[in-house]
């Protein structure tokens, strides 16, 4: 029973928080160094010459009056709120501001106290008190700061912990490059050690920061690199833009050390959380250019107050325009698509963000018309954004049948259930894989887009199609494959090694696509500029050293050969297609080679037959009848070494609509 009742009994400052604890604990310990600094000072003051009858009697209320104004001030000026651990100039300037806030305050005091009194309190006395209590309170405060400035500028660092600890270049002497260093020296336990700092300004070269010196600009980084020894290189730049983060990054790789970027930091605040955390350099701010501005009225004309269907809702790009459809307004989101798992996991994402009045679920192929009927009869969509299709080439490579259903037949389906249903634009999303097709994908998407061309031609529904090349971070695409394979500790495998491939991002790409709804009219194929074509090798290398590691020294690299349907390159048009401008920068308009419409539909009469006959060999004849390609074969090596292979492969890279 004692023991229960033991329990029972609440120990003092047990229901406190930790933060509430060390608030009263710092309170207490300021007190105690404020009679510490006043019994010192009064010693000082006092050693030769007796102190005044007139203080004496009235020195306990002295005291007391210096004790209770400097812990008022920590108060009024927040000294009790802050990580002194990371305090950095701000946090100072408050402990600054509270002493001189005491020192006018005490002066005062001592006006009153002669007035009132006849009490002399002499200013030296306040001044001596003042700053033997700074020297107490602030040396409490800055302890870490100032035990870590001594280990770097004055070299009392042990050898163990250096040996702990990566020598440290920081490129960026600013805001964000100060914080930087702040932070590494205060928390050597994190791993780096600043050794020098790297600033284009000249005006920066030879001052220091927290003792740490700026050596030079980017142009100096070699002999930085080599005179420090640096095994890691951090990046503070508060706004750096993604050519520029490139540029420093295409100087930085050949060291062979760990490359780490700082978050922007806009605020003092900030420092004393989490954010301030080391991250990897992403791969998309390595690729290409800077992204496009949105127009915004394209998008309002596209989605805003309208009801947007999206076919493979659940996919890669069409949960993005799912995403971007509510954020942009539309009055309501129709979700189509078969993959059950995909719509569910979408639905938890979104009902977290959206009211569940904007977006309906609707679970369905596009190859049973019907179900499509269904569909749009009941939500009447005013745009359709037809996303769902097969899109892996090896897949599709054997089973052309199940590639010509889905990518041709069922978007036949939607668009035919979009002209009855008074669907008024419809946007097929395609790909630089429909040009000059190598692979049954790529060519059921070019007759999929030759679909748009001739059924817009005639139909009173806009329409048109969008052709882009691969986007970062898609389901199956080599980038998810390639990390997972630096994590599995190699080796990363590659088809060729001069194979290259256009890249961007998700969000950017959909944005264009939106915009491009805008723009759609009579079945033309737009094309998104995509920048210059990255070859997939440096990709892989980027990947293994923005994780840390050596390329063919910690991660091999291994060749594989192209695969059937592979090309080295991929185009964005082809050679007979014109491309025009339109009103935004980053869309081009192609205009189209006329398709015989009577021989196209035969074809594809034949198609349907073949395909849903199983019958693969008739099948494949039959697409590449209709869409020839001199790439089907995959090219042997005298075939890629040859001229003409050659300046196809430049034509492909010239040929992005600028």
């Amino acid at each position: 029973m004692d023991k229960e009742k033991e329990k029972n009994v609440k120990r003092p400052f047990e229901h406190m928080s930790n933060r509430h604890k060390s608030f009263i604990l710092l309170i207490f310990l300021d007190v105690l160094f404020a009679v510490g600094a006043y019994a010192a000072a009064r010693a000082i003051m006092y050693a030769k010459t007796p102190a005044p009858p007139s203080f004496l009697h009235y020195e306990v209320l002295i005291a007391s009056v210096f004790m209770i104004v400097t812990a008022a001030m920590f108060i009024f000026f927040d000294c009790y709120n802050t990580v002194w651990r990371y305090a950095g100039r701000i946090e100072f300037f408050k402990l600054i501001i509270a002493y001189f806030a005491t020192f006018g305050i005490l002066m005062l005091f001592k006006v009153v106290l002669k007035v009132a009194f006849a009490s002399d309190l002499w200013s030296t006395l306040i001044i001596l008190y003042l700053i033997l209590s700074a020297m107490f309170s602030g040396g409490l405060r800055f302890f870490n700061a100032i035990v870590s400035y001594l280990k770097h500028v004055r070299g009392w660092v042990d050898e163990k912990q250096m040996r702990s600890t990566k020598r440290t270049i920081i490129i960026g002497a600013g805001y964000t490059g100060s914080l930087a260093v702040n932070r590494f020296i205060n928390n050597p336990h994190e791993g780096y050690f600043p050794v020098a700092l790297v600033d284009d300004d000249p005006e920066k070269i030879d001052r220091k920061i927290y003792g740490i010196r700026v050596e030079g600009g980017v142009e100096n980084l070699d002999e930085i690199v080599y005179k420090f020894r640096a095994q890691a290189i951090v990046i503070a730049i508060m706004s750096i833009t993604r050519s520029q983060l490139k540029s420093i990054y295409g100087r930085c790789i050949k060291y062979n050390i760990p490359i780490k970027i700082m978050p922007a930091i806009t605020n003092a605040d900030e420092l004393t959380s989490n954010t301030l955390t080391l991250r990897d350099i992403k791969i998309e701010e390595l690729l290409g250019r800077e992204e496009f501005r949105v127009r915004q009225d394209l998008i309002d004309s596209s989605v805003k107050d309208k009801v947007v269907c999206v076919t493979g809702g659940a996919g890669s790009i069409g949960s993005e325009l799912c995403r971007q459809v509510l954020k942009f307004g539309c009055r309501h989101l129709v979700i189509f698509d078969v993959h059950e798992n995909g719509m569910f996991e979408l639905d938890l994402e979104l009902g977290a963000s959206y009211d569940r009045s904007l977006y309906s679920l609707c679970m369905g192929t596009v190859r049973e018309r019907e179900r499509v009927r269904d569909v749009f009869t009941k939500y009447k969509p005013d745009i359709v954004f037809h996303a769902a299709a097969y899109k892996h080439v090896p897949m599709m490579e054997i089973s052309a049948c199940e590639a010509i259903k889905n990518n041709v037949f069922g978007t036949l389906n939607v668009i035919n259930q979009s002209v009855e249903s008074g669907v008024e634009k419809f946007v097929l999303i395609s790909t630089d894989k429909a040009v000059n097709p190598a692979n049954i994908m790529g060519a059921s998407k070019r007759i999929a887009e030759m679909l748009i061309q001739s059924i817009g031609a005639k139909s009173r529904m806009k329409m048109a199609a969008v052709r882009f090349g691969n986007v970062l971070g898609s389901n199956g695409s080599v980038i998810p494959v390639f990390l997972k394979q630096i994590k599995d500790g190699g080796p990363v495998t590659l088809t060729d090694r001069n194979i290259k491939r256009y890249f961007m991002t998700i969000p950017e790409a959909v944005r264009l696509v939106l915009q491009t709804g805008a723009l759609a009219n009579s079945g033309e194929v737009f094309v998104l500029d995509m920048g210059e074509p990255v070859y997939i090798y440096n990709l892989a290398c980027d990947l293994i050293r923005i994780n840390g590691l050596v390329p063919e020294k910690d991660i091999p690299i291994e060749i594989t050969g192209l695969r059937p349907g592979e090309k080295l390159f991929e185009e964005l048009r082809y050679d007979k297609e014109c491309v025009d401008t339109t009103v935004h920068e980053g869309i081009f308009v192609t205009r189209l080679q006329d398709i015989g419409l009577d021989e196209f539909e035969k074809r594809l009469d034949k198609l349907y037959l073949y395909s849903h006959a199983e019958d693969e060999e008739k099948t494949i004849d039959e697409i590449f009848a209709l869409v020839p390609s001199s790439y089907r074969n995959k090219p042997t090596d005298e075939q890629i070494n040859s001229p003409e292979f050659i300046s196809q492969g430049a034509r492909a890279e010239t040929g992005r609509g600028a």
